[in-house]
This record gives structure tokens, sequence and C-alpha cells, in this order.
């Protein structure tokens, strides 16, 4: 069946009978062993705390609700039993009401001083006290003295109410978030509440009702584990509180560590499809989809960790799931509590009725029902998280597909036959070799099944397939011995195995219990988490980067790419299987003028920008002058005495997000003309012909076709490190448009795209991958043609390198050497502007946004003050300066 458990006696097990402990030993546990450990577990608390402070782990919030949590646990330690239920339920409303309206200790501070009004301080609080209203209004129609048949369908009514305005959440925009942690509290304990309220399983009462509805850590988590209502109540300090108290510590430093394994995949495996180079790539693009549900489990992990320090012993919500040995072990051990839910509201109850049909064929009914309802509550559990419901086939045909491996693997165990004996049997190294290749088997089945959910659509699917179709026999080889090493760990770990989370007390707790080794591991494990990091810095001053990159939350290449192509291309690029995009999305407005700033081109310049257009690109105002720049307004023709500057580069370059005075060329012309650094010059202008997404043969061909036409002396060609991206992006949508190459263009372009083997009726994903291998050859071929263009013309032609204002990444030095490169490889003079941004210590702040890596005004600001120390001794300097300064150049 889909809930037995593997149990494996061995022979040698013994009887313990605890012996009578004399007096002195009694009066020493009391008086000093309790008080000791109880130290320990507050130092081990603390550390937590800490580590979660240090590494800003999921949110600010987080953080200062672990302290809260902190000194709680302090104050309801030291209550009397019947008063720390009570004060639980208090502090999770408060936690509640502090947490949604964002009410930290700044917000206090500045009322208590007088610095912000009273309805400015009450303005934070509607937002818990709201959340709260809702919720015991829920409760109590839950309580309502009519027929329970009435009380539920009350429930659904005020359910539909209020999945209607969470709908329409824009009509109370000071409360927006307050739906997502709502639907999280009720969305599906109020099913099981009304289940056990129905059934009487366990006790009610309101401090149980609304301890167990607005639990401490849910304010924090909008993926909450599905706790049972009858299992909450009943392992309330069933145990003795070191073992409980250090359970959770122990689950919470799991967590905690789990969060940073996350973080660490997230930032370092080659999870961006369109930049697959090989069959390996696609292996660690393929586990590290699977592996990014670390998110998922370690902060269950930490949840239950922390509700164990309020005394509830709650049992655990993952159990070494990677190690499952077929998909019912798998479907038993991932997400328990949520396997208990479904199974308790959907499985039972449908099996229990069609019995009679038989047992396969109910089980196989029940099954099905229990898949279909997963798929839809996991689609209204999205609705309240992002306020729309997820309906699509990828998501369908995943669960669907997981229920029937789950069905098959089912009806084989029960229908296998099994060997009785009357004395357990010794566990054989074939029995172990079998399980460990089964354990490797379902790990390869699950990575690929987890990467088709996770892939944004079939043509990114297909372009993995793609990516692995010419495995090398290294890449096979590295492959067979990931796969011998998951084999060997579900030999030696495989047998355990995890059933229920009901209130039953589990297996361990039957067996000795440790706790002084439990609390140095977890005291040792939180001091390297915390001073680890910091001396592999000192020690290894190369790893500073990548420990930034873990420490800070920041999007990975992946999703930095996506919100890119999103960004230019108006695609709704959000993953659907990364919950984690919460809080990251572009708010209305941000870039609305988007479709009215560009306009399309049917040549292989494909866009530009409309002429005297204003509008608001980035959260900041966008205008364009007469001759289609985002600049200030020039005459055509070049005036007398002017020295004329044409700069060609991208969306930072063009603006985005600033005021058109804040641009870094603006702000240098300014420099320009009011130091005048060249006597025979009385002015200078910068032509801003930079427009958003283009590619460097794009802009080197609006060169020759705009900016030559306005008698430049100089041309300034702007490349980036994510210039790749830009290339690979420019060709895909010309192919699929069926936009022919420009003269002078053309042969290069067909000459890649025939070695590349790509058409326009290929997936795009596929065809931005195959095209991957020749982009050295075409950004070299653009800079030559460049420095030839400007040649023929008399413009000096200048290559500047412009740097990300955040390296998320982590690519900034290698793409910054080769760019340069091949700059100066084809005669280019070069400014490096990749020092501009030093002196901030923190880079993230250089963004507008999370949702958005667009320099901000005091990023243009260190551009400008970068680039017009670059640029007067480049081109106004006298002839001997000039050759001393090339000379001095890397």
């Amino acid at each position: 069946m889909l809930t037995e458990t593997k149990t494996y006696h061995r022979p040698d097990a013994t009887t313990v009978v605890p012996l009578a402990q004399p007096a002195r030993a009694q009066v020493w546990g009391h008086y000093v062993s309790r008080p000791a450990q109880f130290l320990a577990i507050l130092v081990q608390f603390a550390l937590i705390v800490v580590v979660v402070d240090h590494w800003q782990l999921e949110s600010k919030l987080l953080a200062r609700l672990m302290w809260l949590a902190f000194i709680g646990f302090v104050v309801h330690h030291l209550l009397a039993q019947r008063f720390r239920l009570p004060f639980f339920a208090m502090l999770s409303l408060l936690a509640v009401i502090t947490g949604v309206g964002h009410l930290g200790p700044n917000v206090s501070l500045a009322w208590l001083t007088g610095k912000i009004t009273t309805t400015g301080f009450l303005y934070h609080l509607f937002p818990g006290l709201a959340l709260i209203g809702i919720g015991l209004g829920l409760i109590g129609i839950c309580h309502l003295p009519i027929r329970f048949g009435a009380r539920v369908g009350l429930v659904a009514v005020a359910g539909a109410g209020l999945a209607f305005l969470r709908a329409h959440s824009q009509w109370f925009p000071d409360v927006t978030e307050m739906w997502v942690i709502l639907g999280s509290m009720f969305m599906f304990r109020v099913m099981i509440y009304l289940y056990d309220l129905r059934h009487r399983t366990a006790a009610f009462s309101p401090a149980r009702a609304i301890s167990y509805f607005f639990m401490l850590p849910n304010v924090c988590f909008p993926l909450f584990p599905v706790v049972d209502y009858k299992t909450f109540c009943s392992t309330y300090y069933n145990e003795d509180w070191p073992r409980v108290y250090q359970s959770g510590l122990k689950w919470m430093f799991r967590g905690v560590f789990q969060l940073l394994l996350y973080r660490v995949i997230y930032q370092f495996a080659p999870l961006d499809v369109y930049k697959l180079s090989s069959a390996l790539d696609v292996a660690g693009c393929v586990l590290g989809m699977y592996l990014l549900y670390l998110r998922i489990s370690g902060t269950f992990h930490l949840i239950v960790g922390l509700l164990h320090m309020f005394g509830f012993n709650l049992p655990e919500t993952h159990h070494l799931y990677l190690l499952a040995s077929s998909f019912t072990d798998f479907w038993r051990r991932i997400n328990i509590y949520w396997k208990d839910f479904v199974m308790k509201l959907f499985f039972y109850p449908t099996h229990f009725k069609l019995r009679k049909m038989g047992a396969i064929r109910a089980m196989s009914i029940a099954t099905v029902v229990t898949f279909l309802a997963t798929w839809l509550l996991h689609s209204w559990q999205w609705f309240w998280i992002r306020g729309s419901f997820l309906f699509n086939w990828k998501d369908f045909s995943f669960w669907m597909i997981l229920g029937v491996l789950v069905l098959v693997t089912a009806i084989y165990e029960m229908t296998r036959t099994r060997k009785r004996t009357l004395t357990p049997s010794r566990v054989t190294l074939r029995q172990r070799l079998i399980l460990g290749l089964q354990a490797a088997g379902v790990f390869s089945l699950m990575c690929i099944l987890w990467a088709y959910w996770s892939c944004q659509t079939w043509a990114e699917f297909e372009t993995l397939i793609d990516a692995a179709s010419r495995p090398t026999f290294r890449d096979v080889m590295i492959v067979f011995g990931a796969l011998l090493l998951i084999c060997v760990c579900g030999m030696l770990w495989g047998w355990s195995s995890r059933e229920t989370s009901e209130g039953r007390k589990p297996a361990a707790s039957s067996g000795p219990f440790h706790f002084w080794r439990s609390a140095v591991a977890v005291t040792a494990g939180s001091i390297c988490l915390l001073a680890g990091p910091s001396l592999a810095t000192w020690t290894m001053p190369a790893t500073k980067g990548l420990v930034a990159r873990v420490h800070n939350d920041v999007l990975n290449v992946r999703d930095m790419n996506q919100q890119r192509r999103g960004y230019y291309e108006e695609l709704d690029v959000r993953p659907t299987a990364n919950w984690g995009w919460h809080g990251a999305e572009e708010p209305e407005g941000w870039s609305k003028g988007k479709r009215a700033f560009f306009r399309e081109r049917s040549d292989f310049l494909l866009r530009d920008i409309v002429p005297s257009m204003s509008t608001v690109l980035g959260g900041a105002p966008c205008t364009s002058n007469s001759l289609g720049m985002r600049d200030r307004e020039y005459q055509k023709a070049k005036p007398a005495n002017t020295y004329r500057i044409v700069l060609l580069g991208a969306s930072n370059d063009m603006g985005t997000g600033v005021k058109n005075d804040q641009t870094y060329e603006n702000l240098v012309e300014d420099s320009l003309n009011s130091r005048v650094p060249d006597a025979r010059y009385s002015r200078y202008e910068i032509l801003n012909l930079s427009v958003a997404a283009d590619s460097i043969l794009q802009r080197v061909l609006r060169l020759e076709q705009e900016g030559l036409e306005f008698q430049p002396d100089a041309a300034m060609l702007s490349v980036t490190a994510v210039d790749e991206q830009f290339i690979a992006s420019h060709i895909r949508k010309a192919l699929i448009q069926g936009i022919e190459p420009a003269p002078g263009y053309r042969e290069v372009v067909q000459s890649v795209v025939s070695r590349a083997h790509v058409n326009g009726k290929m997936p795009a994903e596929m065809i931005e991958r195959r095209l991957q291998p020749y982009f050295t050859e075409l950004c070299s071929w653009s800079f030559q043609r460049f420095a030839q263009q400007c040649a023929q013309r008399g413009v000096r032609p200048i290559a500047m390198y412009r740097p990300a204002p955040a390296d998320f990444s982590g690519l900034e030095s290698a793409a910054r050497t080769k760019m340069l490169g091949l700059a100066r490889a084809a005669g280019l003079e070069v400014i490096d502007l990749s020092p501009a941004f030093d002196s901030v210590a923190d880079r993230s702040s250089l963004i507008l946004a999370k949702w958005d890596d667009h320099t901000t005004a005091l990023g243009h600001r260190l551009l400008a003050d970068k680039l017009y120390e670059g640029l007067v001794p480049l081109l106004f300097a006298s002839p001997s300066k000039q050759q001393a300064s090339r000379l001095q150049k890397p």
C-alpha cells in the first residue's frame, strides 16, 4: 500500500531495562544537569539566530522573528505549564501584527520619538489586525452552534469571498501582503481543522485554535508545512523538554544548512538552459533543478524546529527523500505533512468507499483522486501566493506522471509475494546492492521529471534534450560516478523510512538520547557557519566574491537573464516552479512605456526609439528627442567649433531608470562643456544612439546607417559582460521573423547560422544555445567592422567597457578580459570603466530594484567620473602624451 512502512529487524537487538537511579544522581539531574542543559539550549538557540541574521536567510523579517522567538522561548519555558499555550498564542498574534505590517523596532522608535504620527503608526498595525480579524472570524464560523454541514457551507462561502478579494488585491494596496499570509494560514489548515472537529479527534480551545492557525513562524513563510491539528495538539510536550528542545535545535540547524546549500546551488549550478554546452552541463542543470527543492526542505525544517522550542514535538517533514528506493518510497519521504494531508482527506475516504470493488481497483482510483487533488490544491496555493491560478498542461502532466509511477510501484509492492519467516533475517549485501541500485534509478528519473516540471516551456525541455544528445566518454563517466555515489549512499542509509506525521512517538524516540553529543554538534556547526566564510576569505582572498554571492540574497545568472529577456521582450518569465521569485516581481507601471517608447523595424536593426516621446521606464521619466534618441535636442548638422561624439550601447547606456540629465553620457557632456579641455572647441556634444537590447552587431550597424550622418569626430562603442546574450537574442529574432542580415553582415551571419545548424522554425531556446560557440567570432568581427567603418570616414573609434552595477553572476572579470582583448586585437583604443564602482562596498545598492538590474543615478555619476577621466587624455591630450598613455595601457 501507499503507506507501507519498511521495517528491518536486527537479530542482535536487546531490550534495555532502566535501573532506579540513586538519590544523589536524581539530585544532580534536577539541580545541576537540567540548568546546564537549559543554558546549552540557550547558547545553541542564540547561535542559530545569529547565523540566520548574519546570512540574511530568506528575509529581514525572519531575522526579527527569530530574535522575538528567542526572547519568547525564555519566557515560555519559565512559565507554568498551564500558561504556556496561551502565551504562545499571544506571541504568535504579536508576530502577525509586527510582521505583516512591517512594524519593526525602527518604526516603534520613530513613533515614540515623534518622527512619525500616531496615524502613521496605526497604518503599520492595520494589515496585521485585519488578518487576525478575518482569521478569528473563520475560526468562529467553524464553531457556530449549527449543523456541521451548514458550517462547512459558510466557511466555503467566506473562502470564496476572500478569494475574490485576493484576485482583486489591487483594490486594497495597503494590505497586499496580508492576503499571501492569510492564504498560507487558512487555505489548507481550515480543511484539517473541520475534519478533526467533525470526528472529534483532538481537544479544542481558543488557545489551541489561535496557536494552530497563527503559528509563530507562519508570518515569514508563504510556503508552510500542512501541520495536522491532531498531531499539533497531541505532541505538545509529549516528551521531556530537553529532548524536545534539542531535537528542534538540531532541525533548525539542519534547515539553516540546507538553505545555505540551496544558495550555493542556486548561484553556481549551470541552471541557464540557453548556456548549456555539453551533456555534462545538462546533467548539472538537471541535478541543480532537483536540488533547488532544498529551499522548501530547509524552510520546513527551520519552521518545525522553531515550533519544537515551544513544546510542539512535531515529527520531521522530510526524510532522506533523495535516497528513496521506489516512487512510493519517494512519496512517503518527501513533504510527509502534505502526503498525510491528502491521504487523510482524499485517499482514505475514497478507498474506504470503493473497498468493495477490490483492493487494487480501489487503491488505483483513490490514488488518481489523490494526485488530482494535489494538482488542484497546488494551483489553489499558487493563487493565494501569486493572485492567479496555475492551470497548464506541464503542471498537470507532472502530477499525473508522478501519480502513475507511484501507483504502478504501489501495485507491484502490494502483489509481489513475500517470504514469511518466524525469525528476523539478516540484511545481506545483495539486498543492500539492490536497494542502492533502486535508489540511483529513482534519483535519476526524479531529476529528469523535476527538470521537466522546472523548465519554463516544452521548448526549453527540448533544448535540454538537444544539449545532451552528444555526450562524450568523459561526460558519461562523470555521470556514472555520481550515480555510483548515490548507489553507495542508498546502500548505507536507504533502509530508514518515515511513514506518517501523525502524533505517535517516532521510532527514534524509543532509542537512547544523547543530549550533549547533539548540543556539541549544533554549537560547533553554527560556529563554523559564522566563522568559516571569514576564515576562507582571509586565507584565500579569491573566495571573497564567491562568499559574497552566497551571502547576498540576489538572483542568479539564469533568473537575471530571464528577467532581462522579459524586460526587453515583454514575456512573463517568472519561473513557475520557483516560489522564491515572490517579492522580485516588477510592480505595475514600472515600465509601462516600453511599447510606446520603442517601435519595431523590418530590417536587421529590428527596432529603434520613437522620436519626441515622453513616458516612464524603470520607474523614472524618459523622453526622446526629435531625432529618435534618448537624449537632449541636437541639430543634425554639426555646429561649428563643436567636437561631436556618438555613443552606441544598450539600455544602461540609454539611461533606463534615471532621468535625462542623470545619464552618464549627459553628465560627461556637461563636464566637457564646463571645463573645456581643448581650446580648439567651444562646444562638446555626445549623441546617445543607444537602444535597449541592441547587440554589438546592431550597434555597429546603427553607426553605419544613422550615426555617421551626424558627422561625429569620435564614436564610442559600449560593450559589457552580457553582450553575448544580446547577440544570441538578436540573431534568433531575425531568424524567427525571417529578416535578412544587412549587406556587409549577411556573409558572416549566414556562415554562423549554417555552421550552428539553426533555423527560424526551431525553438528559441535551442537557437540561442546552438549559437553559443560562435559568440567570440561575432564579437571579434564586430570590433573589426567598427574599426574599419570609422577609419574610412576619419572617425576616432573607441571601445568602452562598461561594468554591470552588480556582478551577481561572478563572471564580470572573465568577460571583461575577453571583450577588451578582442577590442585591442582589432586595433581599437580602449577605455575601461571597471574601477568605477570600486568605492561602493555594497554593489547591489547600484541597481534600481531586485526586479530591475539597471544602474541607479549614483552608478551613472560614478561611470561619468571614470569616463571623463579616461576620455579627456585620450581625445584631447597632446600627441606625445597620447602615445605615452597608449604605452602604459595593459
